[in-house]
């Protein structure tokens, strides 16, 4: 199930398109199993969806850029490729960002609250998002234009600190620590499941070709590509 939003109103995102992604059971339904945020995992994905991952990497607005996020492991996710929805690999640790790197992947890791970046390891700069260092930065003005996520041949990986109702579980071994969660943006992902469009490969290429010229356009607010049960 997929709703658009031509318009966001989140702080963070700032005033650019973003969508949401929920199973049609289940909110998190198309979230992977093994994401350790996931504090439901029994009731997420198994695998990525392919006709769905094909839809995304051509759900770009004209001219515009778009770029998400997935927790599927690096090696089942695509690399990026000129013209197309960055994905970036979503790791938990910063080994699994450095493998991620290293077979040509773009990645972003989530690192308990509290903890101080910039940070290089094994040569490779670990750079917080600006959007977290400021109340009034958001995604629409990130990289003059060039948003960080969205950039595919980056070589640094971008950091997201951990927020939200559930912040306290990320780095730790009981699962969740998920943003989406709780607050508005649980609301918003479960009234997804409800009234969102249920064929999300043909509504989401729709939805960015229908954007003006030279938008951006975040994919999956929540949610991410697994087939849903």
């Amino acid at each position: 199930m997929l709703k658009t939003v031509r318009t966001s109103a989140n702080r963070k995102t700032g005033p650019i398109a973003v969508t949401y992604r929920a199973g049609q059971h289940q909110t998190l339904g198309t979230c992977p199993k093994s994401c350790p945020l996931n504090p439901q995992g029994d009731q997420g994905a198994d695998l990525v969806d392919p006709d769905y991952l094909a839809a995304v990497r051509q759900a770009v607005p004209p001219r515009g850029q778009a770029w998400t996020y997935s927790h599927f492991p690096a090696e089942t996710l695509p690399a990026p490729a000129p013209g197309e929805t960055v994905i970036n690999v979503s790791c938990d640790t910063i080994d699994q960002a450095l493998a991620a790197v290293a077979i040509g992947r773009p990645a972003v890791v989530a690192a308990p609250a509290g903890t101080v970046w910039p940070y290089t390891a094994a040569g490779v700069r670990f750079v917080q998002c600006p959007a977290e260092l400021s109340d009034s930065f958001s995604c629409a003005q990130c990289g003059n234009g060039r948003p960080l996520c969205a950039r595919g041949d980056r070589d640094f990986v971008v950091v997201f600190v951990a927020h939200g109702q559930a912040a306290r579980l990320v780095g730790q071994d009981q699962a969740g620590g998920c943003y989406g969660t709780g607050g508005p943006v649980a609301l918003a992902w479960h009234g997804t499941r409800k009234t969102g469009a249920p064929d999300d490969a043909a509504a989401v290429v729709r939805f960015a070709r229908s954007l003006p010229p030279g938008s951006l356009l975040r994919h999956h607010v929540v949610g991410d590509l697994g087939r849903d049960a």
